[in-house]
């Protein structure tokens, strides 16, 4: 079984990508082994108010019992936006979606800002954790019009102290060095930070080394489907020499444990 935390539906403006509808994302997932996904819509990035996007994701996901049962909805929420109380509310509490998810490199706001520490110790009240994709495309391939900014530990390490109960899922980025930077903090927090293994090298046993350092129980599996290919990340569990016990932990225990599947 595999349960991946990063995909998408909806537009991306800078270049074509097909199968970015539920029911492609669904096409994808079968032919990958995929089982369940965590999926955001991509166009609430975009849009001047989120919600919209988030309302659409909704109601792609409800049109189709297998959508429903497989695709795991993701709300992004932009705290500097008015009436993100309400939007986050609906969202968890009407729509069903079973976690947060933030881009404060496109949504321009700081991750220690009054309102954006607000809404992460709203999700921890609600139990649910806080996706942190630290990019969606690789610096070198981005348009010339899309960020130039990649969420950074700094970013993160400012809010531990101010979200202690908070669960943070760190996706789509130098993983490993941010969580050597941010693993003494880590530990005296009550809330855990997971991280995806999407950008560790496949060669020289990096993927086996970094999940030694963080614990198999701190990793998750992340495609960014249909962004990017999965065979890659599916190459580093064939070709690891970890234990099958933590295989099984990356591979879907540890995200069905912290949503409640």
């Amino acid at each position: 079984m595999i349960i991946d935390i990063n995909t998408y539906i909806g537009h991306w403006p800078f270049r074509q990508v097909e199968n970015s509808t539920p029911e492609g994302l669904v096409n994808l997932m079968d032919k990958a082994g995929i089982d369940k996904a965590c999926v955001s819509n991509l166009n609430a990035i975009f849009y001047r108010n989120v919600q919209d996007g988030n309302e659409e994701l909704a109601q792609q996901i409800s049109i189709g019992k297998e959508f429903r049962d497989r695709l795991i909805p993701f709300a992004i929420i932009n705290p500097s936006y008015p009436g993100w109380k309400k939007d986050f509310a609906h969202c968890i509490d009407d729509l069903g979606m079973k976690g947060l998810e933030l881009y404060p490199t496109y949504h321009k706001y700081n991750l220690a800002s009054e309102n954006a520490v607000e809404l992460l110790n709203m999700a921890a009240e609600k139990g649910i954790p806080v996706h942190l994709p630290c990019a969606i495309e690789n610096i070198r391939q981005r348009h010339w019009m899309d960020t130039k900014e990649d969420l950074t530990a700094d970013s993160v390490t400012q809010v531990l102290s101010t979200c202690p109960k908070t669960n943070f899922i760190i996706t789509n980025g130098p993983t490993n060095a941010i969580a050597g930077k941010l693993m003494t903090l880590s530990m005296e927090r009550q809330g855990r930070i997971l991280y995806d293994f999407c950008r560790i090298d496949l060669l020289y046993f990096s993927f086996d080394n970094f999940v030694k350092s963080v614990g198999a129980d701190n990793v998750v599996f992340g495609s960014v489907l249909p962004l990017q290919y999965v065979d890659t990340q599916l190459a580093k569990l064939h070709f690891s020499k970890i234990s099958s016990e933590d295989i099984e932990k990356i591979m879907y225990k540890n995200l069905k444990e912290l949503l409640e599947l």
